[in-house]
């Protein structure tokens, strides 16, 4: 605590206080015809002053005002109220005002306090020798001190976590405003920043322009830096944040974000530009663009057409493919960006939806052409129960995919299917469906022969039956429930469905796993269709606690007796005995979850694909990770090895404070770290003290390795400080 204390006090010399924001609530006036109603245990009247004394569990109450006090004289001639001895004053805006004496008139919304304490609607406080009230309005106290911090049950007189001494602090209610005068801001007892004035918004404000708390730092790519955010609420419903990011090494950066919500939905732009150097080419010897715009915009729109239909789009560009990685300040995105326009609708078991889908690929080693789907539109129709249990269903794809060097193609799928289960007296559970599929295919620019051709036009029909059966096996103990499932499917389809000429657009990556293996058609999207004919055979079992907790696991494997057109195939759809496929899930209690998924080679059983993710212990000592590990002979050697881990360790010292560390390695042979950090965390109903680590490996052309280190203090109604420093 000592290191926590200089730390903080060193830090709050920094701190920048200022508004955010609402509408004002405009108070209710005076009505000069309400009457006090008074009661007590002991009442006396004076008809000669026309006043009347009461004493004991007194309570005054004006309309929504009520004053609570041991005795009480009120003059009904000046309708004003004298009062003293465990005072307490309940507002209508939810405030709790303590006292022992005071002097109130104009229906108890006016006059002077002794010795005040006000309890704000968010739990945070004001204490003062003495204070004014005006109208119910406002609140002006002198020598006085404001916290958001809770009082020490053991000891009140301790000082806060901080708090604010002023010589005059002064509540607006209705400009909604605390106003600070030669004010001391207090970390512990020990004042720590001085100013002169100071303002912040009242805990009934949401919104409000104003300058947001600025983030400095240092950077061994940017040297400092300094972000300083204004935020701009132009109404209720629209606003702006416009940030400036200025560095000691490269020209400054300019931050927008445009928020606006409307009856039927909402829009939020965001984005940043900046004229800078730009490298790209070989990380050894990098090409150099000077003074160059670079940038980004990110756009969502999401609307609601009516109880049906909603309709909106997401945007996403850089202006090259290093930008957001190199100026790490917005976030991490990923190696591509989708953008796309959307029209959807819900009736029952229907869905629909049209599409236009864009895309930008930020991969430096990738320089295929991403394409434009222009448009897309599907259709998913599911009847209801018929009288026999079965249901029909209708899905229906059209795409346009254009490109400016490479293949255009339009399809069109259409796939109509029937399923009917059966449950026997014995308890097996058989389902039997029948499906066609048919699609059709105009093409551009795609290779027939090694020839690029104009004008082509492909297409296939493929009728597909399947009957699964599932026989499970029940047996319930003390407080546990087994259940073993064997589980058989046979799947039938012509040979030869994927026409040469077909291009696979949405069909690339085929990976055998617990979660498709049963399925009828093995193979994402429609480019491609899962012909031949197979059987599936498995194993599931279980134990089941009646609070809860469970065991799972499955084990499978499929036949295939054709492999059809799948030579120097590397996704396991291939003639003969599949790769083994299963997973495990431990989950005894809330304290542990555990799921493995797993591929095992069919001829000896080496781990082909493993995924492993886990959480253990409880918020005092918890573990949590994920570790993949992926064989080169799922890419047919086209890929090495690779295994990769990423672990969290964190530890909720006590009800304020944690610490936590976290790693990513390549497990490989040429691997190493990936990332390490480090966090300690102290955070209560007042204050936030947040000190973070962080050793950033990965590195391109553009994009340096990174040492990040930043402490955050963060003062509940005032604001945060951050510092940042990267090396």
């Amino acid at each position: 605590m000592p290191g926590m204390r200089r730390l903080a006090i060193l830090l709050a010399a920094f701190v920048y206080l200022s508004g955010a924001t609402a509408m004002a609530q405009e108070p209710k006036k005076a009505n000069p015809d309400e009457q006090a109603v008074i009661s007590a245990d002991e009442i006396t009247y004076d008809d000669t002053l026309n006043s009347v004394f009461a004493t004991g569990n007194v309570e005054v109450a004006y309309g929504e005002r009520i004053l609570l006090a041991d005795s009480v004289r009120y003059n009904r001639n000046e309708d004003s109220v004298v009062a003293s001895g465990n005072i307490v004053l309940l507002e209508p805006s939810g405030e709790v005002i303590f006292a022992e004496y005071v002097e109130l008139k104009d229906e108890l919304r006016s006059g002077v306090i002794k010795n005040i304490r006000i309890l704000l609607s968010d739990d945070s406080r004001f204490a003062a020798n003495g204070a004014r009230r005006i109208d119910g309005r406002k609140t002006i106290m002198r020598k006085a001190v404001y916290s958001p911090c809770a009082i020490c049950a053991e000891n009140p007189d301790r000082a806060p976590l901080w708090q604010l001494k002023a010589s005059t602090i002064i509540h607006d209610q209705e400009a909604q405003d605390i106003t600070y005068t030669n004010a001391w801001l207090e970390l512990f007892g020990i004042p720590v920043f001085y100013t002169p004035y100071l303002t912040h918004p009242d805990p009934t404000v949401e919104r409000r322009s104003g300058l947001l708390a600025p983030r400095i730092g240092s950077s061994n790519v940017f040297g400092g830096f300094a972000r300083m955010p204004l935020f701009l609420a132009f109404t209720d419903s629209i606003d702006m944040t416009i940030e400036p990011i200025v560095t000691a090494r490269e020209p400054p950066i300019l931050a927008l974000e445009y928020r606006q919500r409307f009856n039927s939905g909402l829009i939020e732009f965001s984005g940043s530009g900046t004229r800078a150097d730009r490298e790209s080419g070989d990380v050894d010897n990098p090409t150099i663009e000077q003074d160059v715009t670079r940038g980004h915009l990110f756009a969502d729109g999401l609307f609601s057409l009516n109880e049906n239909w909603r309709t909106g789009f997401d945007y996403g560009r850089a202006s090259d493919l290093t930008y957001l990685d190199r100026y790490d300040f917005f976030g991490d995105f990923g190696e591509t960006l989708e953008s796309r326009a959307f029209v959807e609708g819900f009736h029952g078991r229907t869905y629909s939806a049209g599409n236009i889908f864009g895309y930008q690929d930020l991969r430096i080693t990738d320089t295929e052409e991403e394409p434009l789907i222009l448009p897309s539109f599907d259709q998913n129709y599911l009847t209801e129960a018929d009288s026999l249990g079965g249901r029909w269903s209708l899905d229906t794809n059209f795409r346009s995919t254009m490109r400016d060097d490479g293949a255009n193609t339009r399809r069109l799928s259409l796939k109509g299917g029937y399923s009917i289960p059966f449950v026997s007296d014995y308890g097996l559970v058989t389902t039997v469906s029948t499906s066609l599929q048919a699609d059709a295919y105009h093409m551009d620019r795609v290779l027939v022969d090694g020839q690029s051709e104009n004008n082509v036009v492909a297409g296939r029909a493929i009728p597909r039956a399947a009957i699964e059966m599932r026989y499970p096996f029940v047996r319930g103990t003390e407080g546990i429930r087994q259940v073993i499932e064997p589980v058989v499917a046979l799947i039938a389809a012509p040979n030869n469905g994927n026409p040469v000429e077909i291009p696979q657009e949405d069909s690339v990556v085929v990976e055998l796993d617990d979660t498709n293996l049963f399925s009828e058609d093995q193979i994402p999207g429609l480019d491609r269709v899962d012909t031949g004919q197979r059987a599936v055979y498995g194993l599931k079992a279980g134990l089941y606690g009646e609070h809860g907790g469970r065991m799972a696991a499955f084990f499978g494997q499929s036949y295939r007796l054709d492999n059809d057109d799948r030579d120097g195939d590397t996704s396991d759809l291939r003639n003969g005995k599949s790769d083994y496929v299963g997973r495990l899930q431990i989950s005894p209690d809330k304290y542990m979850d555990l799921l493995y998924r797993f591929r095992l080679a069919e001829h000896n059983f080496k781990l082909l694909r493993g995924e492993t993710s886990v959480a253990i212990g409880p918020p005092s000592f918890r573990l949590t990770g994920d570790h993949v590990y992926i064989a080169a002979e799922t890419s047919n050697g086209l890929y090495p090895d690779r295994e990769e881990v990423n672990a969290d360790l964190s530890s909720q010292l006590t009800d304020y404070w944690s610490i936590g560390l976290n790693t990513r390695r390549d497990l490989t042979s040429d691997g190493g770290p990936l990332e390490h950090g480090a966090r300690i965390t102290y955070e209560d109903e007042c204050f936030r003290f947040a000190m973070k680590f962080k050793r950033d490996f990965t590195s391109s052309v553009d994009v340096e390795e990174e040492t990040i280190f930043s402490v955050e203090l963060v003062f509940k109604n005032l604001g945060n400080v951050s510092a940042e420093q990267k090396q």
